[in-house]
């Protein structure tokens, strides 16, 4: 640098309106939690046979996508589990904290709730099959794809250019 260059130094800033951001970045937000993960994002971690699993079962549904079962295999069988968790999407912004929530309540024969014993591997799941990991693990998350679409979603949506 020569002596005539000059170096301008930021010692404070401001956010005007933040009100306006906030509310542009909830919106974001809930889009990205509808169309992305209650729809796509979802419908990848139940449909698609990627999960590793020790066993093999026969299906009782006949319409299943995988009959006999092995690894690796999807989760959907009847659709039950799935379609509970993404029929019970909900989007909460009380602007104080933007949240979308799922509730995966699906019953067996027997009446009682499986989602955890196929997330958890427990009962007559031999594996887990954690559906939901990689949104709530901080370090998993990190390295995803559906968080790099966030960032560009909420890039574009902000006047930028996506990847």
């Amino acid at each position: 640098m020569n002596s005539k260059e000059s170096i301008a130094v930021i010692i404070s800033g401001r956010v005007i309106n933040a009100e306006s951001l906030v509310t542009q970045l909830a919106a974001i937000f809930e889009d990205w939690t509808n169309s992305e993960i209650n729809q796509r994002y979802w419908e990848k971690q139940f449909f698609d046979p990627f999960w590793n699993y020790d066993g093999e079962t026969s299906r009782e549904n006949p319409a299943a996508p995988i009959k006999d079962a092995g690894s690796p295999r999807d989760i959907v069988d009847w659709g039950d589990l799935y379609r509970s968790g993404k029929d019970s999407y909900n989007f909460d912004n009380n602007n104080k904290i933007a949240a979308a929530t799922w509730k995966w309540n699906a019953t067996n024969r027997s009446g009682n709730y499986y989602a955890y014993y196929v997330h958890e591997g427990e009962g007559t799941n031999a594996t887990p099959r954690r559906w939901t990991e990689e949104l709530v693990v901080p370090a998993k998350f990190d390295a995803s794809e559906i968080k790099r679409i966030l960032l560009n979603k909420i890039k574009v949506s902000m006047g930028g250019q996506g990847s």
